[in-house]
Formats: structure tokens, C-alpha cells, sequence
């Protein structure tokens, strides 16, 4: 069932059947949405010259959001204050189609940056990856550079995949939540990389840990994406994302289903 939640209206979107991934609109762009309606009614509350970050967001997708047709994200705060909880949802044809919770820190002044680290490439040094567009058509939006030594659908014996990414029209996503929400989505499925042949694997929960503001759209950032859990039902991927400075980013874990329940 996916009937309809009620929530204070944070924000509207709508993407063209480009942004679709397999059956709906990417999830990324979806989870991105909520984080962004979470900054924007936890800033609201927050007192003036208070740092407003969004810490964690998750999201359950119940069903997929089309493309072609806006949809609208709900937002119930739980709690508000220093820390802020609250519950989101995305809605369209008036039905919920996706539900989420959001963690949102507010502090006073700037929020101290994560330490820089080496890092064992550049985006330079990667290898162009084109995606199936008729397969994929939002990896049209993203330029993508592979390294490390996992390529989807190589038949390896790691799934593991690692790649720069970053957007390629960022005015078409300039919101850095949303382009952040999409880029850590826009990878397959770490389990491309030991197979040989493409298959549905489709995202029920998105999860994104942020370590302060997300860069700005059009940002080159670092994706290390792993298999982490296979069973019957499906399988978990991890991911850390890096900025070309080698700071953290965030830190992301995605339940896919690969047998149909």
C-alpha cells in the first residue's frame, strides 16, 4: 500500500525521461530532494548565523517516481533544535512513492572541515566509462572516469567499482544535495563488476552519511563503491566518496534487490 502522508510541502521537482534509471526517475535525485527539503525546513528554525547540515538521510523507495510529471516531498519534523529529526516523503499522482527520515545538525558558526588524505588517483588519471544510455539514460548527465582495477561487466573476482565522477550540466541539477544524491547513485551495482551480462538490480533504501555541506554541483568527487552483503534476497553496497582535496564527502550504503518479491 502506498497511500498518501501528511507533511508540511518542502519543495517540488520534475526531471524528463533523460534522468530515468531501469523503471523510474534515479533514486539518487530522489534522496537528494529529501536532504534538500530537510536543510530547507530545519533552516527556517535554526537561529540566525547557524550552520545548517544535513548529517544523514535515508530513504525507502516503495515505488518508483516517474519521470515527466513533478513530485512533491512532505516534511514532518519529529524535533527540532541543535538536532533536528524528521520524517520526509515524496509524493506524486497522489500516492507516496517514496518515504525517508532525516538527521540535521545545527551549530553555531562554521562546521570544522574533515582532514585532507592522499589519494591514490586524480581524475585525469582515470579511464572514460559510457554507460548504456538506452539502459541508463541519466549517465548521459555525468561524466565518469574509472580507476582501480574493476570495470562493470568484466568478470572480475571483487565487486568493487571506483571512479571520479561529476556532473555535466550542473545548472540542470544546482541544488549540491541533489547532484550529490545523484552522482552516489549513478554507479552499477558493485556487482557489475564480477558479472558479464546486465541485469535489473533495482535500489529499495538509499542511505547517506554527509561530513558538513556538500560541494557544488559540477564538483569532481571520488566514488569507491563495494559489495558488502549478498543473500537471496538481495545485496548492500558501501560506498565513501572523496572531493579532489581527499577529504571525506560522505559516506553511502544501498540495499539492492536482485529477486523479485
Amino acid at each position: 500500500m502506498t497511500g498518501a502522508v501528511t507533511g508540511t510541502p518542502a519543495g517540488s521537482w520534475t526531471f524528463d525521461d533523460s534522468w530515468r534509471a531501469f523503471a523510474g526517475l534515479e533514486g539518487g535525485l530522489v534522496l537528494g530532494a529529501l536532504a534538500e527539503a530537510a536543510h530547507r525546513v530545519t533552516g527556517e528554525h535554526a537561529r540566525p548565523g547557524s550552520s545548517v547540515t544535513v548529517r544523514t538521510v535515508q530513504a525507502h523507495f516503495l515505488t518508483s517516481v516517474d519521470t515527466g510529471a513533478a513530485f512533491a516531498v512532505l516534511a514532518h519534523p519529529w524535533r527540532t533544535g541543535g538536532t533536528t529529526s524528521l520524517h520526509l516523503a515524496a509524493e506524486q499522482g497522489g500516492a507516496t512513492r517514496v518515504v525517508g527520515q532525516a538527521l540535521v545538525g545545527a551549530v553555531p558558526g562554521p562546521v570544522d572541515e574533515q582532514p585532507a588524505r592522499p589519494l591514490p588517483d586524480r581524475p585525469d588519471d582515470g579511464e572514460a566509462l559510457v554507460l548504456p544510455v538506452d539502459f541508463v539514460p541519466v549517465s548521459q548527465h555525468v561524466e565518469l572516469r574509472a580507476v582501480g582495477p574493476g570495470r562493470p561487466l568484466a568478470g572480475g573476482t571483487d565487486p568493487r567499482l571506483a571512479a571520479w565522477l561529476r556532473v555535466r550540466e550542473p545548472a540542470a541539477v544546482p541544488d549540491p544535495h541533489l547532484a550529490l544524491g545523484l552522482l552516489v547513485d549513478v554507479l552499477p551495482p558493485s556487482l557489475y563488476a564480477t558479472a558479464t551480462a546486465p541485469a535489473v538490480i533495482p535500489t529499495v533504501e538509499l542511505t547517506l552519511h554527509l561530513h558538513g555541506a556538500p560541494p557544488a554541483a559540477g564538483a569532481w568527487l571520488r566514488i569507491e563503491q563495494w559489495t558488502d552483503l549478498v543473500d537471496g534476497y538481495g545485496c548492500v553496497d558501501e560506498a565513501v566518496v572523496h572531493d579532489e582535496a581527499g577529504r571525506v564527502v560522505a559516506r553511502a550504503r544501498q540495499t539492492r534487490r536482485t529477486a523479485r518479491r
